[in-house]
């Protein structure tokens, strides 16, 4: 099977990142993914943002979570791109991707699994986190909706599945510094689990991974990735 190129943030290498340009960009490059993050304002919106304070990306000082979406989205990400809300994001991507959410530290599941929902996307919708909390939430709350664990990767694959198991999660989306061999690989798939790397910036990383089965590359330029593998 083909390894899936997706693009962190959006094709954030060209664009703002998790903006709605850097959205329209991963699909015109043919990403087969995206990766976005997810916080949820002050008043229970879902808004796609990395960072827990607002100020590298909006120049403005505070945390997102203390803003109500009003009062967001007056803001401008590096100066131009107004932040979207989580079901803009949706909107745009109408299941022409999958979409991976990392839902973030803090953040509320119900009001995302509710975006979610509305938008007719639990088919083409992936939960993850590192927080193994927020995916056992995920999965008591929208056991239909498919989970993965993010990890940096420390162990091996027994410990990894094992982590993922506990956290309620079918997949997991490693560090690629930590995938160290093809039998890593082949012993994460044989424990039934997806797996996907990031972030992966490098051609000769990505062919290396793709060759040894990794299920998805997560990086910055989905069009290098593209003609990597």
């Amino acid at each position: 099977m083909a390894t899936l190129v997706i693009a962190h943030r959006g094709a954030s290498a060209e664009k703002p990142e998790n903006t709605l340009a850097a959205f329209r960009r991963a699909l015109a490059l043919k990403a087969d993914g995206i990766e976005l993050d997810v916080q949820v304002t002050r008043d229970g919106v879902p808004a796609v943002f990395h960072d827990a304070g607002l100020r590298r990306l909006t120049g403005r000082p505070g945390r997102l979570a203390d803003h109500t979406w009003r009062e967001l989205k007056e803001l401008r990400v590096a100066g131009t791109e107004p932040i979207p809300r989580l079901a803009d994001a949706l909107a745009l991507v109408r299941g022409r991707a999958v979409v991976q959410i990392e839902l973030k530290r803090g953040a509320t599941v119900a009001p995302v699994v509710r975006a979610v929902r509305r938008a007719r996307a639990t088919r083409w919708v992936i939960l993850a986190s590192f927080e193994a909390p927020l995916v056992r939430a995920a999965a008591k709350l929208a056991p239909d909706i498919p989970r993965m664990l993010i990890s940096a990767g420390r162990g091996g694959a027994g410990k990894l599945l094992r982590q993922m198991t506990a956290a309620g999660a079918g997949g997991l989306s490693l560090r690629h510094r930590a995938v160290r061999n093809r039998a890593m690989v082949a012993a994460i798939h044989a424990g039934g689990a997806t797996l996907w790397c990031w972030t992966v910036n490098d051609a000769a990383t990505a062919r290396r991974l793709a060759e040894w089965g990794v299920g998805a590359l997560i990086g910055d330029n989905p069009g290098l990735l593209r003609g990597a593998v």
